[in-house]
């Protein structure tokens, strides 16, 4: 009876421990040159992604075209949604998101493209076009220093910054059903043990 009690009870603390744990997000903000797709600057912001390791962003939003097309979210229905952060810095990506597959409030007449991989001599790519179906994602003569493609922290200022990212703490919300589980647990402990 007694190792069952405790068999419970750690189990109880493993849950709990397990589940009160909490996740980082890391937002990026991003700007680059469209060379590839007519020219002009793009700025946004990436949301949501994991502070380390691979994982799709919640949200890609552009929120300034100095050629004042595509502005607004792009995660509807992205093709590819693919994150990577090392060390609380973006070091491979593949996103796509073609407005032909959204759905509205999100953006279905443009298209944006941001790629890490290497193509035509530019990596780091990234470009947005005024058509909801087609964009141009690499070109011999674009490199990777027309593209000129940042990702400076976002801090959630309008002020120019510099960094790699912004990391906030955010608790799960299995944190409070660990938490009533391990009551739930001990309550039982304690009725189960009157009743023997």
């Amino acid at each position: 009876m007694f190792r069952q009690t405790m068999s419970v009870w750690a189990s109880a603390i493993a849950l709990g421990v397990g589940f009160a744990e909490s996740a980082a997000a890391v937002d990026f903000k991003f700007q680059f040159e469209n060379d590839l797709n007519g020219g002009g600057t793009v700025e946004g912001v990436i949301r949501g992604l994991s502070d380390e390791g691979i994982s799709a962003a919640t949200s890609v939003e552009i929120t300034s075209n100095t050629s004042g097309f595509g502005l607004g979210e792009y995660v509807g229905d992205p093709l590819i949604n693919s994150w990577t952060v090392s060390g609380g810095i973006l070091t491979g990506f593949a996103f796509s998101s073609s407005g032909s597959r959204n759905t509205s409030p999100d953006v279905t007449d443009s298209t944006l493209f941001l790629n890490s991989s290497l193509l035509a001599g530019a990596s780091f790519r990234a470009g947005l076009s005024d058509s909801p179906g087609s964009i141009v994602t690499g070109a011999p003569d674009v490199t990777t220093a027309d593209i000129a493609l940042t990702f400076p922290q976002d801090n959630g200022d309008t002020e120019p910054i510099t960094g790699a990212s912004v990391t906030t703490s955010i608790p799960e919300p299995t944190s409070a059903l660990a938490l009533l589980t391990v009551g739930a647990v001990v309550a039982c402990g304690a009725w189960k043990t009157k009743a023997s």
